[in-house]
């Protein structure tokens, strides 16, 4: 919920505090939340973002702002292996054992997922600036034996006010030699990393719509109990910033990739920018040279790209 800065009167101003110490509040008594005092993240019985219990997802406390609450909050995780693949959303897991959070509440919190396709999945959640949020998620080969084709991916649908169920989605093309496999601008895409994505950002992207962001990587083959670490980061934009300001965040956080969601009221990036954003990346220690993002940015600007929506998600591109 964004709380309105029209009109001046005393009653507004009166509810609009009433209505942050509200969201406060719920933060502070909230048990499955991670919280810096300036930003709150639920976290799912699986470990996706977004706690039932509260109903938050990603929180600003300043005003309310979350991307990740309206419509239906949708975030979800999936691995797969030579053994299958287990994924969840909406706290509803395929393939999954058991989970077990720790740290909750608190600054940081841990979930470990046991798995039927030989890999323990242990996610870590805490922030690296006040509204970029690390997901750090190790996947453990448990089978006994050893596993190949693993990838792991994580999907997020945002609703960004104030254009919360029209928001517009863009990435750059996914970088030659890197371990991303693809990414999506949809955030319903499929959830199985077996299935590939259907709307798929892997050349670039641009699109207005009902949309969000997802990115899936390749890891190394796994030996009888070997792991492997892949950092996600989630990031909201701070009240008054807009989307290019998130994506600086993110890329000083050492984000390799990423796909970002803006609202839509001012037009598409890089032209228009919007009130609110909300981005997913990937980072990685292999972080290209600021006059190679310079160089990805302005290739990426000139282009236009066209999309088609399955279902509800009706997307229109823009040049």
């Amino acid at each position: 919920m964004a709380i309105s800065n029209k009109g001046l009167m005393s009653g507004a101003a009166v509810s609009a505090a009433l209505s942050v110490a509200l969201f406060a509040a719920s933060s502070a008594q909230a048990q499955n939340v991670v919280s810096n005092g300036s930003f709150s993240v639920g976290i799912g019985a699986n470990g996706e973002l977004y706690d039932y219990g509260t109903g938050i997802g990603f929180l600003r406390l300043s005003d309310g702002y979350d991307p990740l609450a309206p419509g239906s909050p949708y975030d979800s995780w999936g691995v797969e292996t030579s053994g299958g693949s287990a994924y969840s959303a909406l706290s509803s897991g395929t393939n999954i054992t058991g989970t077990t959070l720790t740290g909750l509440p608190g600054v940081s919190a841990k979930a470990v997922s046991t798995t039927t396709v030989g890999v323990t999945v242990t996610q870590t959640y805490n922030f690296l600036q006040p509204n970029v949020l690390k997901v750090t998620d190790t996947i453990t080969n448990t089978s006994g034996g050893p596993l190949t084709g693993v990838l792991f991916q994580r999907d997020v649908d945002w609703d960004v006010a104030p254009t919360e169920f029209n928001e517009n989605s863009f990435g750059n093309p996914i970088p030659v030699g890197s371990n991303i496999t693809d990414s999506t601008y949809y955030g319903f895409d499929s959830i199985d990393p077996s299935v590939p994505y259907f709307e798929s950002c892997a050349g670039g992207c641009n699109l207005t719509g009902d949309l969000g962001g997802g990115i899936s990587v390749s890891l190394p083959n796994l030996a009888p109990g070997a792991s492997d670490t892949q950092t996600y980061l989630y990031g909201i934009s701070q009240a008054g910033e807009n989307v290019n300001g998130l994506i600086a965040d993110v890329n000083a956080d050492g984000a390799y990739y990423w796909v970002a969601t803006q609202s839509s009221e001012n037009g598409a990036w890089p032209m228009g920018l919007g009130t609110n954003s909300a981005i997913i990346a990937v980072a990685s220690s292999a972080i290209p040279e600021p006059s190679t993002w310079a160089m990805m940015v302005l290739g990426f600007a000139g282009l236009g790209f066209a999309g088609y929506r399955r279902g509800r998600k009706a997307s229109v591109a823009i040049a």
